[in-house]
């Protein structure tokens, strides 16, 4: 992983984001688009079996990803970016702040994919308030392999975009941060009134696994929309965590929702290998077996 500090010339950083520039601007909107359109058109029966294996082949290729930048013993943050890249980032400072041609600012924004570094954060909080909507989405592809929490205020404001499609897109930069401080941008995500945005929010929380997403899940199974109640009940299936099952069956069994209901009772049937009739009968067995029950998957 580049952390703009590896290269001194700016010719030579260019030849950086040549390398990084598809899996910063493209590795994360391609899986998105591969969970939609791997679920499209299949029987709800179909959906958890096809998500699990979505789920496989994530944790399989992440895995495989993991092992390349260990080789490389590099993380962005723990060192300071070079010079080079330091000219980069005061040049894209200054046409932003000098208000130079939309041209111009993208072409300095561009030069700072690839650098992966929290010291790009300001400057792209700064080019997301430019009036072009170009400018804003070339700044967001900046920032979508850093995946440190320092990226959540970023986040946190463009979810203020006028534009949808870059409130949604802004999610992304969220895919591989490891910090409860996420929640708070999914939360917001999921008072946006755009549908799709907060549908956005339920590709992250597959991704993540993260019982610390919990409070986010929770919200989402109360959402207005089917699609996204019925993405939250997917994500939770594959997070080991007694307080999965405790929202399963205390506010899931319990939804206003009949399709919550109906999920929330397969998902606990899925989680403890154990048949239950009803709500009452869910709350017993787990009131029981809560201290001594162990995952097996």
């Amino acid at each position: 992983m580049c952390l703009g500090g590896c290269k001194e010339k700016k010719a030579e950083v260019k030849n950086v984001e040549e390398i990084k520039a598809p899996q910063a601007t493209g590795a994360r909107p391609q899986r998105t688009k591969k969970i939609k359109d791997t679920l499209s058109g299949l029987e709800e029966a179909d959906r958890a079996a096809a998500l699990k294996l979505l789920r496989e082949e994530h944790r399989e290729q992440k895995s495989k990803n993991e092992d390349k930048e260990e080789e490389v013993e590099m993380s962005p943050g723990f060192f300071p970016v070079s010079d080079g890249a330091r000219e980069l980032i005061d040049k894209a400072n200054l046409l932003l702040r000098q208000g130079a041609d939309s041209d111009s600012k993208i072409e300095a924004l561009e030069e700072l994919i690839g650098i992966d570094h929290p010291d790009i954060l300001p400057t792209i909080e700064l080019a997301l308030d430019d009036d072009d909507p170009v400018v804003r989405e070339t700044a967001l592809d900046a920032i979508m392999n850093i995946n440190t929490e320092e990226v959540v205020p970023v986040v946190m404001k463009a979810l203020d975009d006028p534009e949808p499609d870059l409130r949604l897109v802004s999610l992304d930069a969220l895919m591989d941060v490891k910090s409860d401080k996420v929640n708070e941008a999914l939360q917001k995500a999921l008072k946006d009134e755009s549908e799709e945005v907060r549908e956005g929010v339920m590709d992250v929380l597959f991704i993540s696994e993260n019982p610390a997403a919990l409070p986010t899940i929770k919200t989402a199974m109360s959402d207005s929309s089917p699609a996204v109640r019925e993405g939250a009940l997917q994500c939770i299936e594959d997070i080991q965590d007694k307080g999965a099952i405790d929202m399963l069956v205390y506010d899931g069994m319990l939804s206003d929702y009949e399709d919550v209901r109906e999920a929330s009772k397969e998902a606990l049937e899925f989680m403890t290998d154990e048949e239950f009739e009803n709500y009452d009968e869910a709350k017993d067995w787990w009131t029981k077996h809560r201290d001594s029950f162990e995952f097996d998957f």
